[in-house]
């Protein structure tokens, strides 16, 4: 089986994965259609999920089945599909974390909730080549459920999400892993979480999410594009 980029996909509280897409009997989408694929070794809902550049598929942190307390866990599916594979734990417990792999492979995970539903600052980066994970300098501001992206100069942007007042955000941020530093972004006109955020030609684009502290509520219909001029990062 040939595993599709992941990007923007999520599991269920069971041990199904998607790949692209899951229905509830934890199933996942191949090329022509739904396919079975190995169950993860813990059952996890809302983590994040990154490609690697090998071809896996990485799922990192988010709820234990039973929505008690967070995970610092972390598995790789192979690249043909063939099975799951445990990596080092993080070195905090994530749920709904921001995660990008950075030109380098290496992978950057920021933010997400604790087991106290709080938000949180630290992120850290893991290394494929000594499969350990590092602390690094915290963002301005505590999120979960932000956009994140790579920008075109390898900086990772990590935009709009929810606070620890359960609100959703317009700022963002972005951190340049050659200064090791985080740097601010333009607001966003609209506060969002749980939207889409992707790195296009002349622009940083945000789509949909919602802009109340409701996570049923109807969600976002706007789209809107960070142009070049609109402040560093915007364009990169």
């Amino acid at each position: 089986l040939s595993v599709p980029q992941a990007d923007g996909s999520t599991t269920e509280s069971n041990h199904g994965v998607a790949v692209k897409g899951l229905d509830r009997s934890g199933n996942v989408e191949a090329h022509s259609g739904w396919a079975p694929l190995p169950d993860m070794a813990e059952q996890r809902s809302r983590p994040t999920t990154v490609a690697l550049a090998d071809g896996r598929a990485m799922v990192i942190g988010g709820w234990d089945n039973n929505r008690a307390h967070a995970l610092d866990s972390v598995e790789v599916l192979a690249a043909d599909g063939s099975g799951w594979s445990a990596l080092a734990p993080m070195g905090t417990a994530r749920n709904k974390p921001a995660a990008a792999v950075l030109p380098c492979g290496k992978v950057l995970v920021a933010g997400g909730e604790d087991s106290d539903v709080s938000a949180l600052m630290t992120a850290e980066l893991w290394d494929p080549a000594t499969g350990a994970w590092s602390d690094l300098p915290p963002m301005a501001e505590a999120k979960y459920r932000a956009g994140c992206c790579v920008l075109p100069s390898g900086r990772v942007a990590a935009v709009g999400g929810k606070g620890s007042d359960r609100q959703s955000r317009r700022d963002g941020e972005a951190f340049d892993p050659v200064a090791q530093t985080w740097q601010p972004l333009p607001p966003m006109a609209h506060a969002r979480s749980h939207h889409g955020v992707v790195a296009v030609a002349g622009g940083l684009l945000a789509v949909g999410g919602c802009q109340t502290d409701d996570e049923d509520d109807e969600g976002d219909r706007q789209v809107m594009l960070a142009e070049a001029g609109g402040g560093r990062g915007a364009s990169d």
